[in-house]
């Protein structure tokens, strides 16, 4: 009777892991919740990573935030769905308590409306639409691992409307080796970044377009709310004014409709021409300005 039981103890957990999306797992330093299954997982590197220490508001339609960490490097995002019969609260106290007693560094925690609104947490910091939920029923824990390294988690807990509840857990480790594009700095100091990619006609080129998925990747923890996708065009000896603007447009146009396509959701293009070219600059380049 024992072996039965065990054996179907067994099957259970196993059949618990199976609904993990494919490729995910679980962080060594993390309990897993129990009976809970993993419903999105991503991981790589980023710039700017917007780790939050204190509530997060929306002031004049803006993510504010009046204390955090700007982090580069390498990101683990897990997302939990708990079984019915957990309790996305308890188990991220019980998770306190633990990196405690592993000599983790606690940076910030909150709860209910003091960690601010449910949605911008959901879909501007973390953009997984399962988090978004009523203010009421969210809690948020933020830490700095011990060890030698700069490494920082957190775990933010909700339960919807509907009564399903989810953690999600995001593993940072700081200055680990980037690749590819990196221009999430240059765009917090100068308000635009110059994209390195060439076109074919008005269309990024083939080999350009393998850039794209990176570029979204390096800028995905923006709101591309404030982005607009800004091209230029060089008047051709036999062409006019007129064309070069809207060869610029459709350029324009094509990049942010690729990177829509990579998860970079951005609204805006435009396409000016010949007519902003500051000096060194190529008139044909293509740009990603932040405007506020």
């Amino acid at each position: 009777m024992k072996i039965w039981i065990l054996l179907g103890s067994m099957m259970l957990s196993q059949l618990s892991f199976a609904a993990d999306v494919p490729g995910s797992s679980d962080l060594p330093e993390v309990k897993r919740p129990s009976g809970s299954e993993i419903v999105r997982y991503a991981e790589g590197p980023q710039s700017a990573i917007r780790f939050p220490l204190e509530r997060v508001e929306r002031v004049n339609n803006r993510l504010v935030i009046d204390d955090e960490l700007d982090i580069e490097g390498h990101v683990i995002d897990i997302t939990y769905e708990l079984g019915p019969r957990d309790n996305y609260a308890i188990y991220v106290d019980a998770l306190e308590s633990s990196l405690s007693q592993m000599g983790a560094e606690i940076l910030f925690s909150c709860e209910s409306r003091g960690c601010g609104v449910s949605g911008l947490w959901a879909n501007s910091l973390f953009k997984v639409r399962e988090l978004y939920g009523p203010n009421g029923n969210q809690v948020y824990l933020a830490v700095k691992l011990s060890g030698n390294s700069s490494r920082y988690l957190s775990a933010y807990g909700i339960e919807r409307g509907n009564r399903r509840q989810y953690v999600h857990i995001r593993l940072v480790e700081s200055g680990a080796e980037q690749s590819g594009f990196q221009g999430a700095q240059i765009l917090l100091a100068d308000g635009r970044v110059i994209l390195p990619v060439s076109f074919a006609g008005n269309r990024v080129s083939p080999e350009s377009r393998a850039k794209i998925a990176n570029i979204a990747a390096d800028l995905k923890s923006f709101d591309p709310v404030d982005f607009a996708v800004v091209a230029y065009r060089a008047v051709t000896p036999s062409g006019t004014l007129d064309d070069a603007i809207d060869q610029s447009a459709a350029r324009a146009e094509h990049v942010r409709a690729l990177l829509s396509d990579a998860g970079l959701s951005i609204r805006s293009a435009y396409g000016l021409g010949p007519l902003v070219a500051p000096k060194g600059l190529s008139p044909d380049r293509v740009e990603i300005v932040k405007f506020r």
